[in-house]
């Protein structure tokens, strides 16, 4: 009998061993719920909120049959499985990707990116299932989904001569740049559906306007990845970004659900639209805990970052952004004291948050500045009437206008040809202030008979506020204009230094269709 207890003992231990293995093999890791089949219904109906799906293989020989079953399972398991968040969304972006083949199964995956009906702010789940026939197996479930980090390298530094900027915030301008690219400032919004959204967009390209001469803008479908990111990484003229649209603290949505997430700024490639820029994220979230998308941003040295910290409500949040971008680029105010008084205007103070440079945004712009220049052959200058006016022409593109005075324009060339100069260059398009020309990167020198030229000692040129305008001075001489461009005024005098220009020459005066600056 003994004997017989004993072994009975061991068996139920042997039990209960095998079954503590079965259930540790079968944990489900949070965030996941465990695995289910189903019977395909024949008709799948979705919300009007669900957007087409998008699909993908990453295998051939998929037969569309077979592609419509994939996509009908991914819609079915969106209503079975994600009752509460389809109720509490406004939109729902799905994307499926069909994985590979086991047998008679097809594997495949669905994201679903939930868009907050009242806020900015967006959710990924994720589902990994098979489908055979009308039987659809869901293998996991993943809550709160976020795409994994893979990479996490030190990005290399953008422009590494200016990256240091020391007290005096030109003293690392860095002039041998190539010509920008890209808008000086960029507005978008994927959120077309959304009229404040829309609204503010405009708006705020329209102080971008107003204070950059030029602006771009990006709504709907034109707010999608690929052209975000283009800017993002290529933009060397880039120095404000305003996005309006969904978040959390991994990443912002684009159009069609296409998310833009911390991995995509974990990288070594530098985002020179991003290095020195202005960003500020109307998303929900993107200033909070964990903060991955901020810290990923971060590494490619914004100089100052602002972003939702909270939940941000439709519409007012915007307006939030309108009025930051209205203090600081056309009221001259400091960036700290607009977020500030933007927030309080609305009832939103402590919804944003503020990292980085919080002074004026002069000291941006100046620091991210690159020659606006434009290459031209001195062998093909000409001067030739055009529509009863006198104008210089380079291969058929007009450089300059003289208006009726033909030997001013014929001087203009023979100045252009003389001096062989190659490159002409503007401070504050449109209208520039400042126009100057160089030779292979050289300030052009020498004389030539009858040039009307003022002399000047570069090392007394200064930038000045008189009555309310910024301008190039010599003394109590003032040489240039540039009303509230406070950037602009000091980048003329940091080129007038580094080029060593010492003489100011005009062609046609008075109203001289060329201003010139040599040695």
């Amino acid at each position: 009998m003994k004997k017989h207890k004993t072994v009975a003992l061991s068996l139920l231990v042997l039990l209960m061993t095998a079954s503590a293995g079965f259930a540790e093999r079968e944990q489900i890791r949070p965030g996941m719920r465990a695995a289910g089949s189903f019977k395909l219904p024949q008709i799948v109906q979705t919300p009007s909120s669900v957007r087409e799906l998008t699909m993908q293989s990453k295998i051939a020989g998929i037969q569309p049959t077979e592609s419509q079953a994939v996509g009908k399972a991914a819609k079915f398991l969106l209503t079975q499985q994600f009752a509460p968040a389809l109720n509490l969304s406004a939109t729902i972006n799905p994307k499926v990707t069909i994985l590979g083949r086991a047998g008679n199964r097809i594997q495949a995956e669905a994201i679903y990116v939930f868009l907050n009906r009242n806020t900015y702010s967006a959710t990924l789940s994720k589902i990994i299932y098979d489908i055979e026939g009308d039987d659809v197996f869901l293998k996991q479930k993943i809550d709160n989904y976020s795409p994994a980090i893979t990479t996490l390298q030190t990005p290399s530094k953008v422009n590494p001569a200016s990256v240091k900027i020391k007290s005096d915030i030109l003293k690392n301008l860095k002039l041998t740049l190539p010509q920008a690219y890209g808008p000086r400032a960029l507005a978008n919004t994927p959120c077309d559906n959304i009229p404040t959204a829309v609204s503010f967009t405009n708006q705020i390209h329209g102080i971008f306007n107003q204070a950059f001469g030029s602006s771009g803008k990006l709504i709907g479908n034109q707010s999608n990845k690929p052209a975000l990111m283009d800017i993002l990484k290529n933009g060397t003229n880039m120095v404000a970004w305003n996005n309006i649209g969904h978040g959390n603290p991994n990443l912002i949505v684009q159009w069609n659900g296409d998310v833009i997430s911390s991995n995509d700024f974990n990288t070594a490639i530098p985002f020179q639209g991003i290095y020195n820029s202005v960003i500020l994220l109307n998303s929900c979230d993107t200033c909070a805990s964990p903060y991955n998308l901020k810290n990923g941003i971060m590494k490619h040295n914004p100089r100052t970052y602002i972003a939702g910290s909270r939940g941000l409500p439709i519409g007012s949040s915007e307006e939030v952004d309108k009025y930051f971008w209205d203090y600081t680029l056309l009221q001259n105010q400091t960036m700290a004291w607009s977020l500030n008084e933007a927030q309080k205007k609305k009832n939103l103070l402590g919804y944003f948050c503020l990292a980085g440079y919080y002074g004026k945004f002069a000291e941006v712009e100046a620091a991210k500045f690159t020659e606006d220049c434009i290459n031209f052959n001195p062998n093909t200058v000409s001067a030739a009437p055009v529509q009863g006016r006198w104008k210089v022409l380079n291969s058929g593109s007009w450089m300059m206008d003289f208006g009726n005075n033909k030997a001013a324009a014929e001087k203009a060339v023979q100045i252009i040809k003389q001096y062989n100069l190659n490159k002409q260059c503007f401070v504050g398009r449109p209208n520039a202030p400042f126009q100057y020309y160089t030779v292979n990167g050289n300030a052009p020198q020498g004389t030539i008979a009858g040039e009307d030229c003022i002399s000047f000692n570069p090392a007394g040129i200064t930038a000045v506020k008189i009555q309310g305008s910024w301008k190039v001075v010599h003394g109590n001489i003032w040489m240039m204009d540039f009303g509230q461009k406070e950037a602009e005024a000091k980048i003329a005098v940091e080129i007038i230094k580094h080029y060593g220009f010492n003489k100011q020459c005009f062609v046609g005066r008075p109203n001289p269709g060329m201003q010139y600056y040599r040695k």
